[in-house]
């Protein structure tokens, strides 16, 4: 039901078993519904370009499914995150920055392979002024990302959870920046917390490390 509060604000209250269908409807029913946290599922609702890439890497990390073309998941190594863990789940809004870290072009470093690739493209096209454009972005950019891929180093948002007695619980996305420097990654618990600890408390109060 829905409960007024006195500063106007709308309360809502779920039964156990309302908040388990939800996230089953919510999640077209995945087996591990009932581990992941109701925040992350109210974040896909909000993001629905994510919510196929997203499914797809916790089916991959439940075994599910193949393992996808991102970056291997790893575990926090310092507190107050340690010792949850972090998986990259890549959505097309993520495409550039791969780009960048496929050529260095983020960190403004310049790269030999990106030199080596515009000057191959100018000497097979150059003289075309039709083709090379053509070609040098479909170097770049197709073949950048594919060779990403391949390597199975595509990066993108991360999907973050707790692993419990050789189950994981799944708790919320989050950004790079977001766990960047101690401030950050304080608050960034805090997010995790205030989302997921009334759901699993076990995951938070101390930290599970199994």
């Amino acid at each position: 039901m829905i409960n007024p509060e006195s500063s106007g604000m709308a309360k809502m209250t779920l039964s156990l078993e309302q908040l388990a269908l939800l996230k089953s409807e919510a999640l077209s029913h995945a087996p591990y519904a009932s581990r992941v946290s109701l925040a992350l599922v109210l974040r896909l609702a909000g993001y629905s370009d994510d919510v196929v890439p997203v499914l797809r890497q916790i089916d991959a990390l439940e075994g599910l499914k193949q393992k996808t073309t991102v970056r291997e998941e790893r575990q926090f190594k310092h507190p107050p995150l340690f010792p949850l863990w972090h998986a990259h789940y890549f959505a097309s809004r993520h495409a550039l920055r791969n780009i960048g870290e496929r050529w260095n072009i983020a960190r403004g470093q310049g790269n030999r392979d990106l030199q080596a690739a515009i000057s191959a493209v100018a000497k097979q096209h150059g003289h075309d002024p039709d083709t090379w454009p053509r070609a040098l972005a479909h170097r770049v950019f197709i073949e950048g990302m594919t060779e990403r891929a391949n390597a199975n180093r595509l990066t993108g948002d991360w999907i973050i959870y707790a692993k419990h007695n050789g189950q994981n619980y799944y708790l919320d996305l989050a950004q790079h920046e977001e766990a960047e420097g101690h401030s950050n990654s304080d608050q960034l618990m805090r997010k995790l917390r205030a989302g997921s600890a009334a759901e699993f408390p076990f995951l938070f109060s101390p930290l599970s490390e199994t």
